[in-house]
């Protein structure tokens, strides 16, 4: 195009600039960082919604009367977490529901045969089992796998600082995501079990309760201990399928206690300076300012911690495997009255050098939250058994069975000691223990007693004594008030324990019973409001009738055998063999 540009437009353009000083021709120009701050704050608000954000605005509750906090990841994970100072380092419980009861009767062991074969292998991913272990070292990790009857769980220990908790959710998502399933891993895990069967059998308290087990549930071998034969039959498929069919995000449930929000830290550092009062109305002003920061600072720990569960477990992708149809077959113990005549009792002789013996006497029992198998229930309709028979006030909270078990548990400890150990002098040693499941409609109990071969039958008798009588023997106030006592001690100091809140916290989302937060918040309360009627009532939910009282009993010295009806054991020369258990009934 042409360019028509006279002279006197270009004198008339230059001579229209505005006149500049020296000075301000010499400044800077200052760069601004963002042209919208300002109008995109109005805009937004106060700061933009993203996925975290709007998922933990939607699915955080906090109970602040017992400092609970629980989250539902966006694959369906549960979470229940607290924040303590009692130990150094933070806690962690994943639980899967399963466990040994989800074994079929043709792959009893498959479970437990799993869950040790990713043990044994300690290898995720492309990494090696050196680099896990190091990588753990590294940072003060502990990963732990096991499980129980009812649940397959994870216990891990971790540093709390920082980010502390990265490593090992990283390690956990591997483990869930890519699990390394190998052929040496899975025979080691095999040999690891045959030779942990052997120790049973050669160990006379553990061989004991597995006989009483295997008398009181027969042919279900998910309650007893694994043997050689039921080891074998398992191939690395068939446990990698059961164990894979338990690994379900959807349905696991994390718990987790440590001092994730530097409370406990805070804590400490402010008891120095709460002796001092000089000065204090110089420092009103800055202490207030020193809270709103502590608490600004714990909130964003808080918002950080919940960050990385839900970056780390919440994108495990659910699993796609089902459940079984027909649900878990709860463990059911046997009619007694159905049973031959002497099989309701066991005994059975081990070779050594010390002359002890040891006896397990079990009987039906309900669970945590007073409910027991098909053969429990009937029995108790035929009673007419009820936990509102006592028209306690608390009847209808989810933890009055539990309470009630626990404190006749303890008069029953008291009794049997003090009758069976200083009365009569029969035992060494005797106490009570409930099964308490927490998901499973079963339960047993088992006393037990240990003695000298020569008065262990005299021990079982005094036992049993004890067990029938407490059905028509009032609780004492006296037996009643140190039961309670001693259970409120144990809660106390307890509560300065990681393991202890995480048991407080598990199963808080579980949809298979009723424990809520109520569970943690009134154990005081519940104790404090039981009566002798309580207890004398929780007894009634026991089987405790004579063909409903299962006996194992063993003893151990030199020789094959032992004549239970003499004072002296009966020897013959012997080689010098191996321990060995023989069945003498």
């Amino acid at each position: 195009l042409p360019c028509e540009v006279a002279e006197q437009d270009v004198v008339d353009a230059l001579m229209s600039v505005q006149d500049k000083s020296k000075q301000d021709a010499l400044n800077q120009v200052d760069v601004p960082e963002h042209l919208l701050s300002d109008q995109l704050q109005m805009l937004l608000g106060s700061q933009p919604i993203d996925a975290f954000t709007a998922w933990r605005e939607t699915s955080r509750r906090v109970d602040e009367d017992v400092g609970v906090v629980q989250l539902m990841l966006p694959n369906g994970a549960k979470v229940n977490y607290t924040c303590t100072s009692n130990e150094s380092q933070g806690s962690m419980r994943l639980l899967f529901p399963g466990g040994r009861s989800i074994d079929t009767a043709d792959a009893i062991g498959a479970s437990q045969v799993g869950i040790r074969t990713i043990s044994e292998s300690g290898a995720v991913s492309t990494f090696t089992r050196e680099q896990i272990e190091l990588f753990a070292v590294s940072n003060s990790l502990s990963v732990h796998l096991d499980l129980s009857l009812e649940f397959s769980y994870v216990d891990a220990s971790f540093p709390v600082a920082e980010t502390g908790i990265i490593p090992v959710l990283e390690l956990l998502h591997m483990l869930f995501q890519e699990p390394r399933w190998e052929m040496p891993a899975f025979v080691r895990a095999q040999q690891a079990l045959r030779a942990q069967s052997g120790v049973v059998r050669k160990s006379l308290e553990q061989s004991t309760l597995d006989r009483l087990m295997r008398m009181m549930y027969g042919r279900d071998g998910r309650v007893s201990e694994l043997n050689t034969a039921d080891i074998n039959k398992l191939a690395l498929a068939k446990v990698r399928q059961v164990v894979t069919e338990q690994f379900r995000p959807q349905d696991l449930e994390i718990n987790v206690v440590g001092d994730f929000a530097g409370g406990g830290r805070q804590r400490e550092s402010g008891i120095g300076g709460a002796l001092s009062t000089g000065k204090h109305r110089e420092t009103d002003s800055d202490n207030d300012e020193n809270d709103l920061d502590k608490s600004a600072m714990q909130e964003a720990r808080l918002r950080d911690f919940d960050e990385a569960l839900w970056r780390y477990l919440g994108t495990v992708p659910q699993s796609s495997s089902l459940p079984p149809a027909d649900g878990v077959a709860v463990p059911e113990i046997l009619r007694g009255e159905d049973q031959p005549g002497g099989a309701l009792q066991s005994t059975a002789h081990i070779e050594d050098s010390d002359e002890r013996a040891i006896a397990n006497i079990g009987g039906g029992a309900p669970n945590r939250w007073g409910k027991g198998d098909t053969y429990h229930s009937e029995v108790m309709a035929q009673n007419r058994f009820s936990w509102a028979a006592t028209d306690s006030p608390l009847k209808d909270h989810p933890l009055y069975p539990s309470m009630c078990l626990l404190a006749m548990r303890e008069v029953i400890n008291s009794r049997l000691y003090s009758t069976v150990r200083d009365s009569l002098g029969l035992s060494y040693d005797c106490n009570f223990e409930l099964s308490m499941l927490d998901r499973l409609e079963a339960g047993w109990f088992i006393c037990t007693v240990s003695a000298h071969p020569s008065r262990i039958m005299e021990a079982v008798d005094a036992a049993k004594g004890v067990l029938e009588r407490a059905r028509t023997r009032p609780v004492l106030e006296s037996e009643f008030s140190t039961a309670c006592r001693t259970l409120l001690r144990r809660h106390e100091a307890d509560l300065q324990k990681n393991e202890y809140w995480i048991s407080l916290l598990s199963h808080l989302q579980d949809d298979e019973n009723p424990k809520d937060t109520s569970c943690i918040r009134d154990v005081e309360k519940l104790l404090n409001a039981l009566t002798c009627r309580d207890v004398e009532n929780a007894y009634c939910s026991l089987l405790t009738g004579e063909d409903q009282l299962f006996t194992s009993i063993s003893t151990a010295g030199p020789g094959s055998s032992y004549n239970l009806s003499s004072s002296f054991p009966t020897t013959r020369p012997t080689m010098a063999a191996p321990r060995q258990l023989l069945e003498v009934s």
